[in-house]
């Protein structure tokens, strides 16, 4: 109990009244860093942000370096006073402020050709990213990190946000009424959700660390087949859904984003591409055009790691071992 204290307390006791639930939760650090835990093991624990309490992040402003909803936007009082304590004890001024601004200042001493890089295969622009007042970058990369699709806009959940991400666990939910932490049983440990389905690589841009994630997508690639001509092109997206959107010109085929290694499912990168190849209805692909694939995804992350480990510092290092655990991925679906 004792790592409950006052401040959380207080916290948890505003929240409730202002329509918040948050059952059998305390605060403390864990394997993933600060984390939420049950605090009885035979009960279950809970943490439900109501609509009310969700901000837009477009809505949040810096104000003498403190995370503010801004003024002109139409909040109570009682919810502004809220989210000023929830963010100066616990969210942004309780330490993430601090760990987003060191991400953000290892990425920023990547060097040249190692930012190039990403930008040429994960699409990701560290320059831009980090174009403006700097306060303003680290306040835009940690609302980025936090928000969560609600109600057709971007939003800060307050306390429901200080729930870990963990690779094997249940997604949250969501409702009209808000977003709620998963319906487990009781448990003795951490309380974690699955945030959301990413490759390691775009978890660490997106999020700041490393999470042994089961699916890995292609690079962009554009493959030209020497028999039949065909161009085939992927952009490197990641897919979040079913859909198979495939476009094609004449002898130039487009997909948006092709799965390339799953942990759980070490077939489907084949079984894709051949559901792929179904649809377009063409004989005149070849059959080792995926491996073709596979082998240009390893030489490219190959790429990535000479690069990273001549940078050799804690987040160059973590993106190392990042790609090196793709690199096994991919090799066992290859």
């Amino acid at each position: 109990m004792d790592d409950i204290g006052e401040d959380w307390n207080f916290l948890l006791s505003e929240f409730r009244r202002l329509g918040g639930i948050a059952e059998n939760v305390c605060q403390k650090e864990g394997q993933f860093g600060r984390g939420i835990f049950s605090i009885n093991s035979k009960l279950r624990s809970r943490i439900f942000t109501p609509s009310n309490l969700m901000i837009n992040s477009e809505d949040i402003v810096l104000e003498a370096d403190q995370l503010r909803i801004n003024k002109d936007k139409n909040y109570n009082h009682e919810i502004r006073v809220f989210f000023n304590y929830y963010q100066d004890n616990f969210s942004w001024g309780g330490g993430g402020k601090e760990t987003t601004e060191s991400f953000e200042k290892g990425l920023r001493l990547f060097s040249y050709n190692l930012k190039k890089l990403i930008k040429k295969y994960l699409l990701i622009d560290l320059e831009e990213r980090h174009k403006g007042e700097w306060s303003e970058v680290i306040k835009k990369q940690f609302l980025n990190s936090r928000r969560v699709a609600f109600e057709n806009c971007s939003a800060i959940a307050p306390v429901w946000d200080l729930v870990n991400h963990e690779v094997i666990s249940l997604p949250f939910l969501t409702s009209l009424e808000g977003i709620s932490t998963p319906n487990y049983s009781p448990t003795n440990g951490e309380l974690t959700f699955n945030y959301s389905n990413k490759s390691p690589l775009n978890r660490f841009f997106s999020h700041g660390f490393f999470a042994k994630e089961t699916i890995i997508f292609s690079f962009p690639f554009s493959i030209t087949c020497k028999k039949s001509g065909i161009n085939f092109i992927c952009q490197g997206e990641e897919i979040t859904d079913d859909s198979m959107l495939i476009e094609r010109s004449g002898n130039k085929i487009l997909i948006k984003g092709l799965p390339i290694a799953d942990l759980n499912n070490p077939l489907l990168p084949t079984k894709y591409f051949q559901q792929i190849v179904s649809r377009i209805g063409d004989t005149n692909i070849p059959n080792d055009i995926l491996s073709s694939i596979f082998e240009f995804n390893i030489l490219s992350r190959r790429e990535i790691i000479q690069e990273s480990e001549l940078v050799d510092h804690e987040v160059s290092n973590m993106l190392s071992e990042i790609i090196y655990y793709e690199i096994n991925l991919i090799s066992l679906c290859d």
